[in-house]
């Protein structure tokens, strides 16, 4: 298993998993612009999202948009990618983000998938050792819930009983000894907010009710991670994010059918359309994701500071002592941050010109950590 700072996220089928993934790492580049600091992908990934954005590219072309169209993710993937100095071919600080079906969330649906059966358990020790959990939610589903019927069919379609007893898994799981130091957050996200605010392009403003309902639906979710986390604190955000930038919803649409037991119910299909010719990708907020990652790792970075500066310093690095690859977030944090990567890249380097350039980089890939770690959060977003 590669070492790197791990990330989850948990929500049902169709909420745009893969899309936020695209939005989350367009906006880290723009965060990144003149930085000296590349963002970096390995060759599944940068497949992944090649496909993605050009999906979105056609449908700009064509000036028709259709969320369905874009397709989700059909099975498990690992987005892995890393920040790294330009002209620097060491590791950096590598992040891995898990995408999956979200269906595959509800038991039943996993004992009639093969695949499902197959990989669930690399997903669950994936998302166990996740500095976050990112909960995304459709808030077309939550907002265009109006009559009895279709709420009752909003809660299925937003798979709160599956996300909750996922949620509760990683907080059970971030409570444990051996991690109840290290960092942790809850991103509640919901997605493709275009219609309802006027701070992107648009005309909405009903940010204030989106807010009050994702506290209203969530709070049993946020309450089970803190009855779950009582030795430790947990941060939970509130990342109201414009997936796409530059579309409107323009009607919702309730469909009768019947689900997997036979019983009648409700899908939601929203129909969109281009705000304006050309349409201008400009997502807001999906960068959101990645501060809050550098803040873990810089929170991190802080705290392993002080240990080294105490009594204990000695105790400390027994404790991290491997036979083989560094394990867990100190061992990542460590290796990255503190440099062995380097000490054992320059040993075999042995040009003092080298070390000196090389040093310089990391000292610039950390300050540039930081820097995204210490921004203003997005007006939108809130700490609750």
């Amino acid at each position: 298993m590669t070492l790197s700072f791990k990330a989850s996220m948990v929500g049902p089928s169709r909420v745009g998993k893969t899309t936020l993934l695209t939005a989350i790492l367009a906006e880290t580049e723009t965060m990144l612009a003149g930085s000296g600091i590349s963002l970096i992908m390995d060759e599944a990934t940068e497949m992944r999202v090649r496909k993605n954005r050009k999906d979105l590219r056609r449908a700009i072309e064509a000036r028709e948009f259709d969320a369905a169209s874009l397709g989700g993710s059909q099975s498990m993937a690992l987005y892995d990618v890393g920040l790294q100095a330009v002209g620097d071919d060491s590791a950096g600080i590598p992040f891995s983000i898990l995408d999956y079906p979200g269906g595959w969330l509800d038991p039943s649906m996993r004992a009639r998938a093969p695949q499902a059966k197959e990989n669930w358990a690399a997903c669950e020790a994936h998302i166990t050792e996740s500095l976050m959990l990112l909960v995304p939610v459709e808030a077309a589903v939550l907002m265009e819930a109006v009559t009895p019927a279709q709420r009752r069919a909003a809660a299925d379609l937003l798979g709160f009983e599956d996300v909750q007893a996922m949620a509760r898994k990683w907080a059970r799981a971030r409570n444990l000894p051996e991690h109840r130091d290290e960092p942790a957050v809850l991103v509640l996200a919901p997605l493709k907010c275009e219609k309802y605010f006027d701070d992107n392009g648009g005309k909405g403003r009903e940010g204030a009710r989106l807010r009050q309902l994702v506290r209203e639906k969530y709070k049993t979710i946020v309450r089970v991670v803190q009855e779950e986390t009582k030795n430790r604190s947990v941060r939970v955000i509130y990342a109201p994010i414009d997936t796409y930038g530059c579309v409107d919803l323009m009607e919702g649409e309730w469909i009768e059918m019947r689900d997997a037991d036979g019983d009648p119910t409700l899908d939601f299909r929203g129909h969109y359309r281009f705000r304006e010719i050309p349409p201008e990708v400009r997502p807001k907020a999906a960068g959101t994701v990645m501060q809050e990652l550098c803040r873990c790792v810089v929170s991190g970075q802080e705290t392993m500071e002080r240990r080294r500066a105490a009594a204990a310093m000695a105790t400390y690095q027994a404790a991290l002592e491997r036979q083989s690859e560094p394990k867990g977030f100190w061992g990542a944090l460590d290796y990255y941050v503190f440099g062995e990567a380097l000490e054992n890249r320059n040993t075999r380097l042995g040009s003092q010109q080298v070390m000196t350039e090389t040093a310089r980089r990391q000292e610039q890939l950390k300050a540039v950590l930081e820097r995204i770690a210490r921004e203003p959060a997005d007006e939108r977003v809130e700490e609750w």
